[in-house]
């Protein structure tokens, strides 16, 4: 696929995680790696007449609610139908607090694979261990440390686990992929911030995602 229309979708609470500022950033390092960008806040892009023209969703959100149409519209753009009214299957790119969003769509949080539920506070650095590091998602990702928010979450299996983190002695997933309907999903928990969105990793995982199943 030559030409690629992706959506990044913010959240319209800033105290956490200020779409103003990265927003811009997604914008930057997507669109140098040759992606068609469009940034909003608004929602209603996820009802079928929106989606429909995208190839892939970038979620960005802290919090917020779907309302029912919203919801359906989502979905059904990810599991995709050669007869629908969303169009192809989408790839599904959710980012940090992603899975603290939509908490009213219980369908939306098994799509994604987990729920939030609390993180340690901010400003210790953790290690980050490639687990499939032949997948493609993970070509040219080892193993790191990074500063960032440790999301520690209910999670919805069945996903193909990438990256895990050694918490008090249990192993986290923080990075992972499924498919959804005809549709694929990956989900990373990093990325709470301008500094980690501007690592190398963060960035690399984020575009190897997108271009995996085009």
């Amino acid at each position: 696929m030559n030409y690629v229309n992706i959506l990044v979708i913010g959240g319209l609470e800033t105290k956490f995680h200020d779409f103003s500022v990265m927003g811009p950033i997604f914008k930057d390092f997507l669109e140098k790696s040759g992606f068609e960008v469009t940034l909003t806040e608004d929602l209603d892009f996820f009802l079928p007449q929106n989606i429909k023209k995208f190839h892939v969703i970038v979620c960005y959100t802290t919090g917020r609610e779907l309302t029912q149409e919203q919801e359906s519209g989502l979905l059904n753009a990810i599991i995709g139908s050669p007869w629908g009214e969303t169009g192809e299957p989408k790839t599904f790119i959710g980012v940090h607090g992603a899975s603290s969003s939509f908490q009213n769509s219980k369908a939306y949080l098994r799509m994604l694979g987990a729920r939030f539920l609390i993180h340690p506070p901010l400003g210790e650095e953790y290690r980050f261990q490639v687990i499939k590091p032949d997948h493609p998602i993970m070509q040219g990702v080892s193993d790191f440390t990074l500063m960032d928010e440790l999301y520690l979450m209910e999670r919805y299996p069945p996903f193909e686990t990438l990256v895990i983190c050694d918490y008090r002695g249990f192993l986290h997933p923080i990075v992972w992929t499924k498919s959804y309907g005809l549709g694929n999903v990956f989900y990373t928990a990093l990325g709470h911030g301008e500094e980690q969105i501007n690592q190398k990793v963060f960035q690399k995982m984020i575009i190897n995602a997108i271009n995996w199943k085009l």
